[in-house]
């Protein structure tokens, strides 16, 4: 069934209406990464309607939606790959049909796919004490990395929350950073003593400047996430640590495993990771459920009289 559009609105081509969609969300104040994901899965989209002479939304239907998804399932895409697009497609529609260029939504019968349970691979205790001995922290970029890291694991901030804070979003008293997560949340995040004792030392080295990003590279530009991500893999091949991805996400993981073996609960993880729902929190706490056993096992009163 060919959609109709609503009232006087005129039929919209492809491109337009996708530039009308990624104009809205960036009025919306998203990250640029949200962004960038939306504009990737359209442009995708696009080209999937052209090639097959589909040039106007109202001309959608849920056939060409469905066929779309198989084309990117027969190229190899995983589950959570496609939902990428699912999720983008479905904002995309609803956009057109609340602005009034669609009466229906070619997207309300399309389900997300299952996906796997996910793996969330860790670091050892000693695999972080060898990525840490990693960066050359005698020298100024050797040394921002070094903090960079540590602050990545005292915090389980995202990659790109760690890149885009300023020198004022640091609250020293309180102990706590401010950053704008996904949808552009604020939320305050808590680090260790130990964190803020190199964090300090880091803004010493690192001086006054004209950019109030607190971590910047030797020209006194912000970090590259790119840079940083083939950084922190670089440094964990130096560190010979082999099974698990090194990455900034690995970090991340690697906080949240510490954070419910100390006994942290999931409702404070959840805020601390900018977690909208419970369900990452919950699902770090299942993962973990093996470490959580053994520790139960360690520190059991009854385990300890009869061990």
């Amino acid at each position: 069934m060919i959609l109709e559009t609503r009232g006087a609105k005129e039929k919209l081509d492809m491109q337009s209406a996708t530039n009308m969609f990624i104009r809205s969300r960036k009025l919306k104040n998203l990250t640029g990464n949200t962004v960038a994901s939306y504009e990737q899965a359209l442009a995708k989209f696009n080209a999937f309607m052209d090639e097959n002479d589909i040039g106007k939304v109202n001309d959608v239907i849920l056939e060409d939606i469905q066929e779309f998804i198989q084309t990117r399932h027969d190229e190899g895409n995983s589950a959570p790959t496609i939902n990428k697009y699912i999720r983008s497609l479905r904002a995309f529609f609803n956009f057109l049909l609340s602005s009034g260029y669609l009466s229906e939504n070619p997207m309300e019968a399309i389900d997300k796919l299952v996906e796997e349970k996910r793996i969330l691979r860790t670091l050892s205790r000693e695999q972080v004490m060898a990525l840490l001995e990693a960066p050359n922290r005698s020298t100024p970029a050797g040394y921002r990395n070094y903090v960079f890291i540590l602050l990545l694991l005292d915090t389980g901030m995202r990659l790109e929350e760690a890149l885009t804070f300023r020198v004022n979003d640091v609250f020293w008293q309180e102990r706590v950073i401010q950053v704008f997560g996904k949808w552009r949340r604020e939320r305050l995040i808590p680090f260790s003593d130990v964190l803020s004792v190199h964090l300090r030392e880091y803004l010493e080295l690192r001086g006054d400047s004209e950019n109030d990003v607190f971590f910047l590279n030797v020209d006194g530009q912000p970090l590259k996430r790119r840079t940083v991500q083939e950084e922190i893999s670089d440094y964990g091949k130096l560190a010979g640590i082999k099974g698990v991805r090194v990455s900034c996400h690995t970090l991340r993981y690697t906080f949240a495993r510490n954070y419910v073996l100390n006994s942290g609960d999931v409702v404070s993880l959840m805020r601390i990771m900018g977690h909208k729902s419970l369900h990452m929190a919950q699902l770090y706490t299942e993962m973990f459920q093996t470490d959580i056993s053994k520790q139960h096992d360690k520190f059991s009163p009854v385990s300890s009289i009869f061990n």
